[in-house]
């Protein structure tokens, strides 16, 4: 809109390719993480987008086991002096367990800090939000005749310069968790391990809001998914396991006789 009324055409030029740019860098796709051995779980594709501000919020991640870890550094919303700002980033994924692997929840936590300085009312504040879509595709490595989509979970916290200021740096942190066990069953799912393979999307939001001579600032700078997982033993080691089982049985009834 800012380039169509401009008329020189050098400047519409600059900033076409500004726009441009700021298009094309909207959307980072990470790749794939795992399985990290103990960890049976694969995140595959991991993307960011944001329809706010240019990507990369969260950052590339790291994988630890079944837990994935984003350690952002530019997920911030600041507003001074009435001029507020919403910053919105979105994560997507498919969550994956190897063979003889279920998921059967996973929780994710983030935290950060926030500053309130100024003069101004509980109209100068702050906040943060997180929502969490869930469409669950297979079931011990069987895809379902069709999608289930899990009602949106969501958390959220938010600050105030009157009730909570003036403060500089003050931490803020939030979790929510997806029981993917509960679903299977309200369902009517029958399984053995659970949960092989689920669509996911992350939405997470924070804003910040000022009066006039006040400054709201929150940054995101840690956010984990946490995966609990469940290993079903195949056969062969069954077998293992039974026949050391009976084993110790035996060796207990022999000393017990002697």
């Amino acid at each position: 809109m800012v380039c169509s009324i401009l008329k020189s055409a050098g400047v519409v030029v600059v900033c076409l390719f500004l726009f441009s740019t700021r298009a094309s860098a909207a959307l980072i796709n990470y790749g794939s993480f795992g399985p990290d051995a103990p960890g049976v779980v694969v995140y595959q594709d991991v993307t960011e987008s944001s329809g706010t501000d240019p990507v990369p919020l969260y950052g590339p991640p790291t994988l630890t086991q079944n837990t994935l870890d984003f350690d952002p550094t530019t997920f911030v919303a600041s507003s001074t002096n009435s001029i507020n700002d919403i910053t919105d980033g979105q994560l997507n994924f498919t969550l994956m367990a190897v063979p003889q692997a279920g998921i059967s929840s996973f929780s994710i936590s983030e935290s950060g800090d926030y500053t309130l300085v100024g003069t101004g009312t509980a109209a100068t504040e702050v906040g943060a939000g997180l929502t969490v879509f869930v469409k669950i595709l297979e079931v011990d490595g069987v895809a379902l005749p069709a999608p289930l989509s899990l009602s949106a979970v969501n958390a959220s916290v938010s600050f105030n310069l009157a009730a909570n200021g003036p403060v500089i740096g003050a931490p803020w942190s939030l979790g929510v968790g997806m029981n993917l066990d509960a679903a299977l069953t309200n369902a009517g799912i029958n399984y053995i391990a659970g949960v092989s393979k689920a669509e996911i999307v992350l939405d997470n939001t924070l804003v910040a809001i000022s009066e006039a001579n006040s400054i709201a600032f929150i940054a995101k700078k840690d956010f984990v998914i946490n995966p609990v997982t469940v290993v079903i033993p195949e056969p062969a080691s069954l077998m293992l396991i039974g026949g050391g089982l009976a084993l110790l049985t035996w060796r207990g009834r022999r000393v017990n006789y002697n």
